[in-house]
């Protein structure tokens, strides 16, 4: 069969209006949509309940649709990126021209392909003297795609105005001068930094939280303390001294370079922001986050170099703590991490043993062997069926495995590149809900190594192998998990494993998010995850 054009039908599945937050494209930080979403973060030891006032214009009219009706998928983002052909109410037609294939053409919309066939030469149409072709790779330089909603999506704009209608329409949109926020339009465009004094202001920062953590508000703004020195004790002026206090502190840096921790692990209290906005600060040491709630870690890097290497000793952050009936209830709950980059400790980056509503986000993870254990197999019943985990926007870069690993639980992944893992990348076990949204996964290229040529583990902990390992996401391993991709772009022969995916979550009833392109998604998250240390400068 000659190289020729595919046309694709894609179906949009989830999407949400985009955040005009300063930092954060593709996101919107608006109150959670969920049952929940008046819950406010409970009262720390001195009374602080994590409540930050943010400036808030008037709402404008909403400029929209029936909020009760199916909307229009949306082909806008497809026509960026390929040859749009026809638009519908319920499908895009396009033409991919440079060997993409119709999942790729369908994802830019957050769409399913539905139809693909041959593309007549000359003309932006389908060639129908030929047999239709399925939707999966044809190894065609161009193709012809029909795209549409994901079959049983159910769009549903109840009480929104705007953004998403869940299944790739919209509810409406917002007119000029004002935003979708929470599915009704607010006038401004969100809050602006102000980069004339120091700290910067915590509104720009909350703006940019998305995700199950949510809820989370960290320190008080007007209670700034300044660590004045990279003494890793705990001395006046110590980061130690802040985060061991009862008092909740937003704290900020007037030193940069490495605060060595040394042996004795920091264990936080609650209701802390370490904002590190602006500021190159490396913090060596392991952090625990037990019994806590309220934690925010921003614009930081995280490594542990302390203790015995690659024998399960010594996390950059371990949180801990009991299960509960319902993730409010969770003692240990109410953290995000963002901008962060995160390295080589000796056990987990990131392990969560009893711990809920949590946000990873516009973060780079690298150098590492066992990134992200969510949960713990012998308390799962009790302790991990309430975990809810969100992952965006971050770079997992040669991480060997667990990048992540969940059993029980909610995950919700999505907008993440996954690069070169070594013996598999996530894994959902134990009726595990994991949903996989618009990530690009990218194994390893190859298939073999041979004996007198091994393909080394690049990380400390690792070792050598034959066979280089293609498992995106493991489902179906006894004790098995549910999982569903959406989106999803798989390289180098990745492999997906779907299991139970209608018994995986809808996370537009969770909380407002936005789904962006995998065109260009993995050259962005490279050049803008981790640190930004030139904010504001």
């Amino acid at each position: 069969m000659p190289r020729r054009s595919l046309l694709l039908l894609v179906t949009l599945s989830i999407g949400c209006d985009p955040s005009s937050s300063p930092g954060l494209t593709g996101t919107d930080a608006g109150s959670p949509v969920g049952s929940d979403a008046a819950a406010a973060p409970d009262a720390g030891p001195d009374g602080y309940d994590g409540a930050v006032t943010l400036p808030m214009a008037d709402g404008g009219p909403p400029v929209g649709v029936d909020a009760g009706a199916p909307a229009p998928v949306e082909c806008g983002p497809i026509a960026s990126a390929f040859e749009l052909c026809e638009a519908t109410d319920d499908t895009c037609s396009a033409i991919f021209r440079g060997g993409e294939g119709c999942a790729a053409v369908c994802a830019a919309a957050g769409l399913t392909c539905v139809a693909s066939h041959e593309d007549l030469d000359g003309a932006c149409a389908a060639d129908t003297s030929r047999p239709a072709l399925g939707c999966a790779d044809t190894g065609h330089a161009s193709d012809l795609c029909v795209c549409g909603r994901a079959a049983g999506c159910a769009p549903r704009c109840d009480g929104r105005s705007c953004g998403s209608d869940g299944c790739g329409g919209t509810c409406g949109s917002c007119g000029a001068g004002t935003r979708c926020e929470a599915g009704a339009c607010v006038a401004g465009a969100g809050p602006t930094e102000d980069c004339s004094g120091y700290p910067y202001r915590a509104d720009t920062l909350l703006a940019e939280l998305v995700g199950f953590g949510q809820h989370t508000r960290g320190g008080d703004p007007s209670r700034v303390y300044h660590v004045t020195t990279r003494s890793g004790g705990s001395g006046s002026g110590s980061l130690r001294a802040a985060l061991e206090s009862s008092e909740p502190y937003w704290i900020v840096f007037d030193v940069e370079g490495e605060i060595d921790l040394g042996d004795t692990p920091v264990r936080l209290r609650s209701n802390k922001t370490v904002d590190g906005r602006g500021r190159d600060v490396l913090i060596d040491g392991e952090l625990i986050i037990s019994g806590a709630r309220n934690i925010i870690l921003t614009d930081l890097r995280l490594t542990n170099s302390h203790g015995e290497r690659c024998v399960q000793d010594g996390d950059v952050v371990g949180v801990r703590g009991d299960g509960a009936t319902t993730p409010e209830g969770y003692a240990t709950r109410d953290i995000w991490l963002h901008h962060m980059d995160m390295y080589a400790g000796g056990d987990g980056l990131f392990d969560v043993r009893g711990g809920s509503r949590i946000t990873l986000s516009w973060c780079h993870f690298h150098d590492h062997n066992k990134g992200f254990l969510i949960g713990m197999e012998t308390a799962g019943e009790i302790e991990g069926r309430m975990q809810r985990i969100t992952f965006h926007h971050n770079w997992f870069d040669r991480i060997t495995k667990r990048g992540p690993f969940i059993t029980y639980g909610w995950l919700h992944f999505f907008d993440n590149y996954v690069f070169h893992w070594y013996e598999w990348a996530a894994r959902s076990k134990s009726e595990a809900q994991f949903l996989s949204e618009n990530n690009v996964w990218e194994a390893r290229p190859g298939t073999y190594c041979s004996p007198l040529s091994p393909c080394p583990d690049p990380n400390e902990c690792g070792d050598n192998d034959y066979v280089v390992d293609k498992r995106a996401i493991i489902a179906n391993e006894a004790p098995a998990g549910y999982v569903r991709s959406t989106g999803d772009v798989a390289l180098n022969d990745a492999v997906i494993e779907v299991n139970g995916a209608d018994r995986v979550f809808d996370a537009t009833r969770e909380y407002p998010y936005s789904l962006e392109p995998t065109t260009g998604l993995a050259a962005r998250l490279m050049a803008e995850t981790g640190p930004r240390t030139a904010y504001c400068r």
